[in-house]
């Protein structure tokens, strides 16, 4: 097996562990000639970077069950009511992590083609990432952080403890991490971002770097932790929520950058507890640079005050583009000057489902902004969670919040005539209109 040299399966002659910046660090190697993952160009006109094939490749659940579709075809991976949930890709279309059991604490680890699985830990929840760069995979379980290899046989080994979330770095060297803020006699810990670099052999120097200690307090909010961190094109900036305690983290968080070297720390606005709502550009341009979409607006509510806004990074100049009279629930970049928008119209908060509007799709044009209505789904249903795919196509959910199926058009401009891709994916919980299909439908290359 490449990469993670792991307890039990290939035990390796020293263990450190170190601790700094107030974390339990437990490093362990990785393998030398880690691929380096490619990065942009630099050109505008790029929609979205990702392998070749990612428009027709999808894992979803439905019955309960896990399935890949692929160039027309459907292949049934696992067994009807399984409980399958949360399918991820690896980087290179292999293999696929999913959850299974009741409580989804299952973590296990299939061959897309073949359909062979197998248990990777017993308890490994929901929160998983693959590493760019090889066929390793992280999870964090009871605020300790493992990494366990795709192959079967392969044992999970613990990398760190303390952590209240992760991400890889983006060369798969190692993580960007957040402490999880403790409750002491006089007031929660601080939380601090810090990097673990992974040595790429055993005689090899642990590093570890604390990048930057966050404010025990921003917008009136006491930090107990942070969200999932996501790179900006040119991995000059990371972005990620500065959360308070669950029951205000429902309603207010505050948007943050941080720059790579940890000297530049950027509150940028406030949002509801949603990783989906913001997004970094595909691409980073000599002229528009980093720029960070998001969905603006305290409060849980999907159906009042969710603003679609973009800002450059680190100048600081945010643009809404949501018009007067609507929301948009959620988004995904479509090349470097457009954004597709799930839009619907506003209003207060029902307790009746049938009674809140429907979305539709709109196209956001950035150079003008302009935003025009590219779907008319038919009444009692709405068009859902867009997702811009190599070269050109466009993806979404269309559902009556019952039935759903996923829909594909070659582009956003051909989008009302879009087919049915997906019929019938399984249905998830929306948290007040906020709706998240990651659970049972994951195309290959669809950015996080």
């Amino acid at each position: 097996m490449d990469g993670f040299t792991f307890r039990g399966a290939r035990r390796f002659c020293s263990r450190v562990a170190i601790v700094a910046a107030g974390v339990c660090l437990l490093a362990i190697p990785l393998a030398a000639g880690a691929a380096e993952p490619s990065r942009s160009s630099g050109s505008e006109s790029v929609l979205l970077p990702g392998p070749a094939g990612a428009a027709q490749k999808a894992a979803f659940v439905r019955g309960g069950a896990l399935w890949v579709e692929e160039q027309g075809r459907e292949r049934r991976l696992t067994a009807d009511g399984s409980f399958a949930r949360n399918p991820g890709w690896s980087p290179d279309g292999r293999w696929i992590a999913y959850n299974a059991g009741e409580d989804e604490r299952q973590l296990w680890i299939a061959e897309a083609a073949s359909g062979n699985a197998h248990l990777a830990a017993p308890e490994g929840g929901s929160r998983f990432q693959w590493s760019p760069a090889k066929d390793r995979l992280a999870y964090l379980r009871d605020e300790k952080l493992y990494a366990v290899g795709a192959e079967e046989g392969d044992e999970p080994a613990e990398i760190a403890a303390g952590i209240g979330n992760f991400g890889w770095l983006p060369d798969g060297s190692g993580f960007l991490v957040s402490t999880a803020a403790q409750l002491q006699p006089d007031g929660w810990t601080p939380v601090t971002i810090a990097r673990i670099l992974l040595p790429s052999g055993t005689a090899d120097p642990v590093q570890e770097e604390p990048l930057y200690v966050l404010p025990k307090q921003i917008n009136d909010l006491i930090v107990v932790g942070t969200t999932a961190f996501k790179w900006s094109a040119s991995g000059r900036w990371i972005a990620f929520l500065a959360t308070p305690t669950a029951s205000l983290s429902a309603d207010g968080n505050t948007l943050c950058v941080l720059s790579s070297d940890g000297k530049t720390f950027l509150p940028v606005d406030q949002m509801a507890h949603n990783e989906q709502w913001y997004r970094w550009s595909p691409v980073s341009g000599p002229q528009s640079g980093d720029r960070l979409a998001y969905i603006a607006g305290i409060g849980r509510e999907a159906s009042s005050n969710k603003r679609l806004t973009v800002t450059s990074v680190p100048a600081l100049r945010p643009a809404t583009y949501t018009p007067a009279g609507y929301v948009d629930q959620s988004f995904a970049w479509y090349g470097a000057e457009s954004i597709v928008a799930s839009r619907a119209k506003e209003g207060a908060w029902t307790g009746e489902p049938g009674k809140r509007p429907m979305p539709f799709l709109a196209r956001v044009d950035l150079t003008d902004g302009s935003g025009t209505a590219i779907t008319k789904p038919p009444s009692g249903r709405g068009d859902f969670g867009p997702v811009a795919l190599p070269p050109s196509e466009l993806g979404w959910v269309r559902s009556d919040r019952t039935h759903s199926d996923v829909l594909l058009a070659n582009s956003a401009a051909e989008a009302k005539k879009a087919k049915a891709w997906i019929k019938g994916i399984d249905a998830v919980d929306d948290f007040y209109e906020q709706w998240n299909w990651l659970p049972v439908l994951r195309v290959y290359g669809q950015a996080d």
